[in-house]
């Protein structure tokens, strides 16, 4: 039944599944780190602004994906689990033909937008410059990014969480390494700035794409890629994309949220929105970390559902749920005791205003950890069941109701009818937002629905 470790304890499966994603996860901040890191200690503020709003489109672009790995991770996962592995088979390979069209429509879309995309966002003068040339260079390899994602994606569904950590470790080795070398120009490379750090970005994660089609093409997992398996099946399609697309939708309903929440950022001016950059890569440890427990919750609660065991199905969520607040709290701890100290890793003794602005901040979210914890975990087990309208009715409330509204109330000045607490207000609201939504996903949870829903 279960493919990664039958017969094991569902602490022991939970744990089994996390720890390979928590490394990957791990490598994979690791390149948005490598990136600040050597953008805020090498190059200027207007770079590292640069760098917070490239980051944001592209994960807002990367959220298109969804639209194909949520229903590939659910459907691979509850066939796994009912033992029918050749038609576990043929979704995988329907999702890799999926993946590809899509990223070749992202690369499309963001290469011809990108100028547009970047002044819309309230970025001016040489940081607008090298944001869009920092886009261009990594969209150039969305098709290899989105095979690389879906690849993963599949694996993952059929309890192989090991393969995506590997890939990682190549991905996060080449990506450094070059960046670090075209950033300070050493030996035979060229000192290209801001544009030498996105050129390394591309290399990493194009070789990543690569790498799993490649691992697909042997076999893996029971799982398997063949040229002939790629040519859609319109029936296959539509079971993908009918999980898919309200998962797609939370997803980029949470980007274009992002979005709008930066762009309010973005009028404080560079120095909030490059404290705001260092904040946000600060809180995603806590962020990348809980991601490991989702991905196991997701796939414990498909296999499950999929052998028609629901009591087991909300067991296993219910203990990737608890051990994803407890790790969270603790680092919660850490992000509020060793704000000071961490902000200095990303900037040196630099740009002491960025510090100034960003500390008290992270201090805020640090207390929310336990509920973007019950976020992440409890909505990628309903995800793993197939119930994907839920998360995304509550990621829209969360934004428009409370995130939005409150974020231009607490930043406008007194004089525009707001409170005026700049870049503080902002992370208030943000903190309102987590609690709310925090609580409205441990609800639908726990009312049960996920366990009826067909795929």
């Amino acid at each position: 039944m279960l493919a990664a470790v039958p017969g094991a304890s569902i602490a022991r499966q939970v744990i089994w599944l996390a720890l390979p994603v928590l490394v990957e996860q791990a490598l994979l901040y690791l390149v948005g780190f490598s990136d600040t890191v050597l953008t805020g200690r090498y190059l200027r503020v207007e770079h590292l602004a640069a760098v917070t709003v490239s980051s944001y489109l592209l994960w807002f672009l990367g959220s298109l994906l969804i639209v194909v790995s949520a229903g590939a991770t659910a459907l691979v996962a509850r066939l796994i689990g009912g033992g029918q592995r050749e038609a576990a088979v043929r979704i995988g390979q329907q999702a890799i033909g999926l993946a590809w069209i899509v990223g070749l429509a992202i690369m499309a879309l963001g290469l011809g937008a990108a100028p547009a995309i970047i002044r819309a966002m309230n970025l001016i003068g040489p940081a607008q410059d090298e944001a869009i040339a920092y886009l261009r260079i990594v969209l150039a390899v969305t098709p290899l990014l989105a095979s690389e994602a879906v690849g993963v994606a599949c694996l993952r569904g059929a309890g192989d969480t090991r393969t995506g950590m590997w890939v990682m470790i190549v991905v996060n080795t080449i990506n450094i390494a070059l960046s670090w070398a075209f950033v300070t120009g050493i030996g035979p490379f060229p000192a290209l700035g801001l544009r030498g750090v996105a050129l390394g970005t591309a290399i990493g994660e194009g070789t990543g794409g690569l790498l799993v089609l490649w691992v697909l093409a042997r076999g893996r997992s029971g799982l398997i890629l063949r040229r002939r398996g790629l040519r859609p099946v319109w029936a296959d399609v539509r079971r993908i994309l009918r999980i898919s697309l309200p998962a797609a939708g939370e997803s980029l309903t949470n980007a274009a949220c992002q979005l709008w929440f930066l762009r309010l950022i973005n009028r404080l001016g560079e120095t909030a929105t490059a404290a705001h950059g260092v904040a946000i890569r600060c809180e995603s440890i806590a962020f990348l970390t809980v991601m490991a427990f989702s991905v196991a919750a997701s796939t414990l609660t498909g296999q499950y559902l999929g052998a028609g065991r629901p009591d087991l199905a909300g067991k296993a969520a219910r203990t990737a749920w608890g051990i994803g607040v407890a790790v969270l709290s603790l680092l919660g701890v850490l992000l509020y005791t060793e704000a000071r100290p961490m902000f200095a890793l990303f900037l040196g003794r630099n740009q002491p205003g960025v510090e100034a602005l960003g500390v008290p901040v992270l201090r805020v979210v640090a207390f929310a950890l336990p509920a973007l914890a019950t976020i992440a975990v409890l909505s990628g087990s309903l995800r793993g069941a197939g119930d994907t309208r839920w998360p995304w009715a509550i990621v829209v409330f969360g934004y428009l109701a409370i995130r939005l509204p409150g974020t231009y109330y607490l930043t406008l000045s007194p004089s525009e009818g707001g409170l005026g607490w700049g870049l503080f207000g902002a992370w208030i609201a943000m903190f309102a937002d987590l609690c709310v939504r925090g609580a409205l996903v441990a609800a639908r949870f726990l009312q049960g629905g996920w366990r009826r829903v067909r795929v």
